[in-house]
């Protein structure tokens, strides 16, 4: 437990320092957050309220801030990998992988560490903007389970993203599959159309992935949006899905293991 905190706290001082390293860069990233909430709400103009009104807030521009926020878990989940694609080009995997800590806490310090960065930098300011633009906080009881829902959200797509890290040390270039899982998590989960508005297959798919629940549930308890399915059953099928792909992660990890020990991870 302490070899893995130490790991997670190495890899956040070191993605902090990356990004404030160049002031103005990190300043506009900042402010970057009020300029969505401004640009979104162009989009209040030409939806139509009554539709948006079935699901409980006719304010889209919230209701879009609050879906975009979720784009820094997506990175933690799948663009990460890409530290460890980088580390497998340049023959640097075998002398990471040949330090005392795991494989598994490794490349989960390393989509923790992204998580982490990207809530401080981008969730919270984002966050902060939409309940600006609504003119009103949730009550203490809301805002909690809301903090809970982003938590397991985040342990959950940072275990998919250590399963995306075995992947590309286990198939060397797996970038069409993360670019379809791109392109499921910005469409199919709600992040910019309500799912109410869905075809029922869509819907059916978009339940068995985490960030679906994350978004669906933290714009119930902060907005007020009406919840897809029972506010209960999203919270436990949230805990299930994080269970379930960590169990997968240590798979992966296993079978990565016994790949590295019969033909290692170089780049072939």
């Amino acid at each position: 437990m302490t070899n893995t905190l130490k790991m997670i706290n190495m890899m956040v001082w070191r993605r902090v320092k990356e990004i404030t390293r160049y002031k103005l860069n990190f300043t506009i990233e900042l402010i970057m957050s009020l300029i969505w909430g401004l640009g979104l709400m162009i989009f209040g103009f030409i939806i139509d309220p009554a539709k948006l009104n079935s699901i409980g807030s006719s304010n889209y521009a919230v209701f879009l801030l609050l879906g975009v926020a979720f784009q820094h878990y997506q990175s933690a989940a799948i663009w990460v990998a890409w530290e460890i694609k980088g580390e497998l080009t340049k023959g640097q995997i075998e002398y990471t992988f040949a330090s005392p800590v795991s494989r598994y806490v490794y490349m989960l310090s390393s989509s923790i560490s992204q998580a982490i960065v990207g809530t401080l930098f981008g969730v919270i300011p984002m966050f902060a903007t939409a309940l600006i633009l609504l003119g009103n906080f949730p009550i203490p009881s809301s805002f909690l389970i809301a903090s809970v829902t982003l938590f397991l959200t985040f342990l959950a797509l940072c275990q998919i993203g250590v399963i995306m890290s075995s992947a590309i040390l286990l198939f060397k270039d797996v970038s069409a599959i993360m670019s379809i899982l791109n392109f499921i998590f910005q469409i199919t989960t709600g992040m910019f159309v309500p799912l109410q508005f869905m075809p029922d297959p869509l819907r059916i798919f978009a339940f068995f992935i985490p960030l679906t629940h994350g978004i669906d549930l933290s714009r119930h308890f902060i907005m007020g949006t009406n919840t897809v399915w029972p506010v209960e059953l999203e919270l436990v099928m949230l805990l299930v899905l994080t269970l379930f792909f960590s169990i997968l992660a240590k798979v992966s990890i296993s079978r990565l293991e016994r790949k590295a020990k019969e033909e290692g991870l170089a780049l072939a």
